[in-house]
């Protein structure tokens, strides 16, 4: 193919329509880019929008549910030491060898536990007799013993 030569000013001409169409379509580009980047911008912050009320939601759900268990913590507490103290004056009616077997037990069993394992275990620490051979009679009802079978009852041991 043969080569078309154009006059100095058809060359300028040519030269200046394509550096106008270069820019126009240099601004077409950069004017979507910014579209585009402002859109994406816009659903980013939607997005961080509808997981901040998700978030205020859930700690509306907590605070309301911490509300609602802070009573039972007190009396968690006050059975705690309720149970405490079944199982110290237990411990005392059975004698050292139930304190050694009790002192004995995991540290991560609770006192109401230790409490139950006592309980089912309680023929370990008592005497059957008087060592003779002479059975003893019938043992009245003391207010440990009633505090015994009444945590039998409610603790199902």
């Amino acid at each position: 193919m043969g080569d078309i030569e154009f006059t100095k000013e058809q060359q300028e001409f040519v030269d200046k329509q394509i550096g106008v169409a270069r820019m126009q379509a240099s601004a077409v580009a950069k004017s979507e880019f910014d579209a585009a980047q402002a859109k994406a911008k816009e659903n980013a912050e939607k997005a961080a929008l509808a997981a901040d009320q998700k978030w205020q939601e859930l700690a509306g759900k907590h605070e309301a549910r911490v509300t609602e268990l802070e009573p039972l913590q007190a009396q968690v507490e006050t059975y705690k030491k309720l149970v405490g103290k079944m199982l110290r004056d237990r411990v005392k009616e059975l004698g050292d060898a139930a304190k050694q077997a009790v002192d004995g037990l995991p540290d991560g069993m609770t006192a109401l536990d230790k409490l139950a394992w006592l309980t089912k275990n309680e023929g370990l620490f008592k005497s059957t007799g008087d060592g003779v051979g002479t059975p003893q009679g019938k043992k009245q009802s003391t207010p440990q013993s009633k505090e015994i079978e009444f945590s039998k009852e409610v603790f199902n041991f």
